[in-house]
């Protein structure tokens, strides 16, 4: 069902062509909104799971990460821990994890997830020098939003803009060009 709606709005928007989605995003249809709502339990558990996970596995940051984090805007870079894995967490429930697929959230390419403090990397791009300073302006924005408000905007985000144009995408790969 959340689903069906999802992909009416998305529907809608493409077919409407020149579509403002800032506008949108201001001002999102109660359709969408009540869609993202519905998400949200099993959004919040997933992000909060992942985060914990990584909070237990992963490592803290060096020096010089720790100074980057800084840079990126990361108030408290020594609650942040790097769990370096073979594959990337992705959501068990069916509904969520639809939704993630259609909206290229998830996928074999990904490089790195964020969950509040919890940075989830694949070893295979481990050396990628700007991955890092990029999730650590998530870790920010989860520290500005809290993580539960961040997963609520960024699911809408996701579906107003899609990945790769949304505002805290955006925001990341503007603030980590220099790398």
């Amino acid at each position: 069902m959340i689903k069906k709606v999802f992909s009416l709005c998305l529907g809608l928007l493409v077919l409407t062509g020149c579509v403002n989605r800032d506008e949108i995003y201001a001002n999102p249809p109660q359709k969408l909104i009540d869609g993202v709502e519905q998400l949200m339990p099993a959004a919040s558990e997933f992000v909060h799971e992942a985060q914990q996970e990584a909070l237990e596995n992963g490592i803290p940051l060096t020096e010089a990460q720790i100074v980057v984090a800084k840079e990126m805007g990361v108030q408290h870079p020594e609650k942040v821990r790097v769990y370096y894995v073979d594959k990337l967490p992705a959501p068990t429930d069916p509904e969520l994890l639809g939704v993630a697929k259609s909206v290229g959230y998830t996928n074999p390419n990904m490089a790195g997830y964020t969950y509040g403090y919890g940075v989830w990397i694949q070893h295979r791009y481990k050396t990628q020098r700007d991955l890092l300073p990029h999730e650590f302006v998530h870790v920010k924005q989860a520290e500005e939003l809290g993580l539960t408000e961040q997963t609520r905007q960024y699911l809408l985000q996701m579906y107003v803009y899609g990945y790769f144009n949304a505002p805290m995408e955006i925001e990341a790969r503007e603030a980590t060009a220099h790398f």
